[in-house]
């Protein structure tokens, strides 16, 4: 090695010494104050989504899905003239397991195959859901349950929550630092704590419906955060 070489080479590692060493310095000097705030936003719900089953037991699982499907059809049809778009109905889900039964011996045997189809809807304008439950029963639903309340916009008003928590956060930090004699000087980092998540509320299955009963209220969408502010005496800002 030359002796440029050996030199440049000190000089790096002086160089990341005194960076080091000042981080150091900085980190051990820098005053800071952690908070955690709280923020909510309300809302009515303005959509519902509920689920149907459409469910065929036999012996033979060809002709079973057939019926499973058809009936799948008929009903995306009568759901689509009553205004419900298809990126607003979810029918994936099929299921196809066997069927056990105890004959008389007690003993556990096979009794044929259950295919079952799973739609999910999604009502834009929920008013008129119990026309459209009425309509997929006498379709061949077989089941109905799952309804919930839901709000469309959920995600925007999750910002608006984050906003808030922030602000009560800064308002509590402020008030904290008053009373030692400090104030805030910057924000230097701010950590979700929450998720965002859909709010709805949750509907037992129902035999009869009316409506002037199943009001969805008020929901509310809740987010909290924590922050850390860098504080200072404040003589130093008038310096």
């Amino acid at each position: 090695m030359t002796q440029s070489h050996s030199k440049s080479r000190l000089l790096l590692i002086c160089l990341a010494f005194l960076t080091f060493a000042f981080a150091a310095v900085t980190q051990a000097n820098e005053r800071t104050l952690s908070i955690s705030g709280s923020g909510s936003v309300s809302a009515v719900p303005d959509q519902m989504s509920l689920t149907f089953w459409i469910e065929e037991r036999g012996n033979k699982l060809s002709s079973q899905k057939t019926l499973v499907d058809e009936t799948t059809r008929r009903l995306i049809d009568d759901l689509n003239s009553e205004g419900v778009e298809d990126k607003d109905i979810r029918s994936y889900q099929l299921q196809i397991y066997p069927r056990y039964e105890q004959n008389d011996d007690g003993k556990t045997e096979q009794n044929g195959f259950v295919v079952q189809r799973e739609v999910q809807v999604t009502l834009i304008e929920p008013d008129h859901y119990d026309a459209i439950i009425d309509m997929a029963l006498a379709r061949g639903v077989t089941r109905v349950g799952d309804i919930r309340f839901e709000i469309s916009n959920q995600q925007s008003l999750y910002q608006q929550a984050l906003i808030n928590a922030y602000q009560q956060a800064k308002t509590k930090a402020e008030h904290l630092a008053a009373t030692a004699d400090l104030e805030l000087a910057n924000t230097l980092r701010i950590v979700e704590q929450s998720m965002s998540r859909p709010v709805m509320m949750q509907m037992a299955e129902m035999s009869s419906r009316s409506d002037k009963v199943s009001l969805p209220g008020q929901q509310t969408i809740e987010a909290r955060v924590e922050v850390v502010f860098a504080i200072q005496n404040k003589s130093d800002s008038s310096n």
